[in-house]
């Protein structure tokens, strides 16, 4: 600690001395750290055109002040460091490799990848990975009723919603179409149980038993009755329906096609340089 405190007493005293020796005069200086300046020019971009005054005042200092920080960190640390410790040259030259292999490799995959995804690929692709999707909370296929108490025959309802005969799911629809406020196979599709029941005056504490135990709901309140008919159900953890994941699923495609791109750019660039001699194993005696 002590060694430090001299050193930031020996940079002190050392800035009358240097600050005036790598300032460009052609700029307007707005910050110093012993010889380094920033720079008017260096900040202009920082602050966007709709900010208020306050606020590009407050964006400007705190840039100011972590361009400040980070400097006599820097200074600190070079003069505390040895030169062999304050040689980076060979981890700069492996992060600049990394970086333009990382950008060929973008560039690669913007000229060559393949995005368009057809159903049939999700289809298989989740057939091929149920362990993967599972669903965290559960999920019905249902027929969903709303209509008002006042309406006429609300027994054909009652009479044709929990039956499977083509013959009463029309009655029921033409019926429903007509009378009731709310008539809803969501598409035939799957969604969230806890959707399903936001709109119903039912309380259901637990999902997964009441999911068990119920195939029908028939409820009501001053205005409305509900009607629900279960037809499937998935419980919390079963493979989630491919609806649920498709958006998951199409991510899981194009990364493995960006992984089999990159797998097959390096073995052709290699095999090719190979091929024409420009590389080669040297054994060393």
């Amino acid at each position: 600690m002590r060694r430090i405190l001299f050193y930031l007493l020996f940079l002190s005293l050392l800035s009358t001395a240097c600050n005036e020796g790598q300032k460009d005069k052609s700029k307007i200086p707005v910050a110093r750290v012993l010889d380094k300046y920033l720079y008017k020019e260096d900040i202009k971009d920082i602050v966007p055109e709709n900010l208020s005054a306050i606020d590009s005042a407050n964006r400007v200092r705190n840039y100011i002040d972590m361009w400040l920080k980070k400097q006599a960190m820097m200074k600190t640390a070079e003069i505390n460091l040895i030169e062999e410790q304050k040689d980076v040259s060979k981890e700069l030259e492996d992060y600049r490799m990394t970086l333009l292999i990382s950008r060929y490799i973008q560039l690669f995959l913007e000229q060559n990848l393949d995005t368009i995804i057809t159903e049939k690929q999700i289809e298989t692709y989740y057939n091929s990975h149920p362990e993967v999707f599972k669903i965290h909370q559960p999920a019905v296929m249902a027929l969903y009723i709303k209509i008002l108490r006042t309406a006429p025959n609300i027994d054909i309802i009652r009479n044709n919603y929990k039956s499977s005969r083509e013959r009463n799911i029309q009655e029921l629809k033409v019926f429903c179409e007509e009378n009731a406020t709310r008539y809803d196979n969501f598409n035939n599709e799957w969604i969230y149980f806890k959707d399903l029941i936001l709109d119903i005056p039912i309380r259901v504490d637990d999902q997964q038993k009441f999911l068990r135990l119920n195939k029908f709901i028939e409820v009501y309140d001053s205005t409305y009755y509900y009607f629900v008919k279960i037809d499937n159900f998935r419980l919390k953890n079963a493979t989630a329906p491919i609806k649920f994941v498709k958006g998951q699923i199409q991510v899981g495609i194009l990364n493995d096609r960006k992984d089999r791109l990159n797998r097959d750019l390096e073995n052709n660039i290699y095999n090719n340089m190979l091929d024409n001699n420009d590389i080669e194993i040297i054994e060393v005696q």
